[in-house]
């Protein structure tokens, strides 16, 4: 741009001085040309100047609508991660909650089967026997029937807790 304005400025001088040389003219108007001369040379200055902000400033607009737009896509691209993210750790979540469930279910039924077992095995013994010895052995078996049972709830139970824990941190 100033090398713009400094060859119109030289132009402008060189063409007053080429008017002077071909015939007489006043001092007076000699600076008035060049006076001229100088006020075109800074209106075109001016303007380029004005030009080159306004470039600059579109320029500067331009960057950052695209910075924006970045910002804008990567909160998007973040966000569509997060979900992923949590969205996989219910999945994991939901499904170790179930296996941990299926598994305490499971195994309470082999523990409620095995104490039916034990107490029909105690049963025969104890009907081989008579009196109060066969109704202490009734009761006994009944009463480890009972805890195997009570026993075998409370593990199921704390399982399910356990799971529904899990299930929790999942989501």
């Amino acid at each position: 741009m100033k090398m713009t304005n400094i060859s119109l400025l030289a132009a402008a001088m060189t063409a007053c001085l080429a008017l002077s040389a071909c015939g007489p003219q006043s001092a007076e108007k000699t600076q008035q040309d060049v006076a001229a001369a100088n006020a075109k040379a800074a209106e075109n200055l001016r303007q380029a100047q004005d030009k080159q902000a306004k470039v600059v400033a579109d320029a500067a607009r331009d960057l950052q609508k695209t910075q924006e737009q970045a910002r804008d896509k990567i909160a998007e691209k973040r966000a569509d991660v997060t979900d992923a993210a949590n969205s996989a750790g219910k999945d994991v979540a939901n499904a170790s909650a179930s296996y941990v469930r299926d598994a305490a279910d499971a195994q309470y039924d082999v523990v409620k089967t095995k104490a039916e077992g034990d107490y029909k095995i105690e049963q025969q013994r104890c009907g081989g026997l008579a009196g109060d010895a066969k109704d202490a052995c009734n009761t006994q078996a009944k009463t480890a029937y009972e805890l195997a049972l009570s026993n075998a709830k409370a593990d199921l139970d704390q399982a399910k807790r356990a799971a529904a824990a899990t299930k929790n941190r999942g989501g």
